[in-house]
């Protein structure tokens, strides 16, 4: 079982490292064969959690016939209406059986118990017809999920992409009323649970009611091509408005995907995921992170045709079949990000802010005994006072996951043949006590 003391996750007294892969569609969309084979690559991988949405992903390709949560109503355009008031048990019954498999590879459930476009008035509301759930019926639907899966200790996700700030795409009252639902409805019946919020992209704004019931801030620093700083930028804000809880990107960037908002159509790269995540997590948000693969989200599957993806998914270049999406080697570079936090960083810790730079992406963090510099590209560095009393230094080549011999002279850290980003570890002489 999951519990939050301080800024991390514990789990039977260790600390916990949330490496979190993103499968919203997993309920809806894999056979029980695919599921277990998904999940023992990614516990091969290092991930430690799997983000799944509990309803119906509305962007995601076709679900299996009859793998639907509520009673439901299709129509030929390939728009559907659910009947809310009936909820459908068998699919249950096969999330429960998926969970079980989760449970059986010691993997930790985030489970998202209402996605926006189930709500009135968020931003994709406008894109999903006639299937907002009825405020009456919310509390039935939380209580029973809640009550039937709080046996796997799972993370609740209360919202879904949800943003609570009004603009011309969203209003916020009605977010916070149907989610003050959800939250006291699952509390009722989980009082001990783990709860967070799924915000939009590149937004940290939550209710101070919310904020106040949450285990940890979960952000996600999105897909825009333009707002990639936000993935250490968020942390910082949320640490000066006194925020001392755990944190997390609990979607970067995903592999794969297009890019938003790009002047031309082009996909993000393992470098950039990476740059993401190390810029996350040495900023504040190490908790830990959240990974995806544009195919993996949506179930894209090349084995079946009849699975056509949603009409609703905006991007001119598609998905990979999700098999593919398993070898991306991004998936590899978060597991190896794990690994390195927790030899160097077991107890975490703090950034350093006067290294942090917003202009150049350098992100900056220390603990007793070592300091951790994030260059997302190969560059001289002057180390200045970092480097004094230090033990030793290390490079990382995080393309390709080796040690790298520094070159110092009068505190300049010579550019090393790197073609990518880099990690540099300070060994410092340990503090007393």
């Amino acid at each position: 079982m999951l519990t939050v003391n301080g800024k991390y996750l514990y789990k039977d007294g260790q600390r916990f490292f949330y490496l979190a892969d993103t499968c919203w569609s997993a309920f809806t969309n894999l056979t029980l064969p695919d599921w277990k084979f998904y999940l023992d690559t990614r516990k091969a991988q290092g991930y430690t959690a799997i983000q799944i949405n509990l309803l119906r992903q509305y962007d995601s390709s076709c679900p299996f016939k009859g793998r639907e949560p509520f009673a439901v109503v299709e129509h030929d355009d390939g728009s559907y209406e659910y009947d809310f008031s009936k909820i459908n048990t068998s699919y249950f019954d096969n999330v429960e059986k998926m969970l079980e498999q989760m449970n059986e590879r010691d993997m930790v459930p985030s489970l998202v118990l209402l996605w926006g476009n189930f709500v009135p008035d968020t931003w994709m509301s406008h894109f999903v017809k006639n299937n907002t759930i009825p405020f009456k019926h919310i509390r039935s639907y939380i209580q029973y999920v809640v009550n039937r899966f709080k046996k796997f200790n799972p993370i609740w996700f209360i919202s879904g992409d949800v943003g609570f700030v009004d603009n011309e795409n969203q209003r916020c009252e009605a977010a916070i009323k149907y989610y003050r639902e959800v939250l006291e409805s699952a509390k009722e019946v989980d009082p001990d649970g783990i709860y967070t919020f799924h915000i939009n992209g590149e937004s940290y704004e939550l209710p101070d009611e919310f904020k106040k019931q949450i285990s940890f801030f979960s952000y996600q620093s999105g897909h825009a091509q333009t707002g990639q700083n936000t993935a250490f930028i968020i942390p910082q804000k949320l640490r000066k408005s006194g925020y001392e809880g755990p944190i997390v990107d609990a979607e970067i960037c995903y592999e794969g995907l297009q890019k938003m908002h790009s002047q031309y159509p082009e996909r993000y790269s393992a470098f950039e995921v990476r740059k993401a995540a190390w810029r996350a997590v040495l900023a504040g948000a190490d908790m830990g992170v959240g990974y995806g693969a544009f195919g993996l989200w949506p179930l894209k599957d090349n084995s079946r045709p009849e699975s056509k993806l949603a009409k609703l998914l905006p991007f001119k270049l598609m998905p990979y079949d999700w098999r593919q999406c398993l070898q991306f080697r991004g998936a590899n570079d978060m597991g190896f990000l794990k690994n390195i936090v927790l030899k160097y960083a077991p107890n975490g810790f703090s950034p350093i802010e006067n290294v942090c730079d917003e202009n150049s992406g350098i992100v900056a963090a220390e603990n007793d005994n070592y300091k951790f510099i994030y260059l997302p590209m190969a560059q001289d560095f002057e180390l200045k006072d970092l480097a004094d009393h230090a033990k030793s230094v290390k490079i990382i080549d995080l393309k390709n996951r080796t040690f790298v011999e520094p070159q110092i002279k009068e505190d300049t850290l010579y550019m090393p043949f790197v073609v990518e980003d880099m990690l540099v570890i300070i060994e410092t002489e340990k503090k007393n006590g």
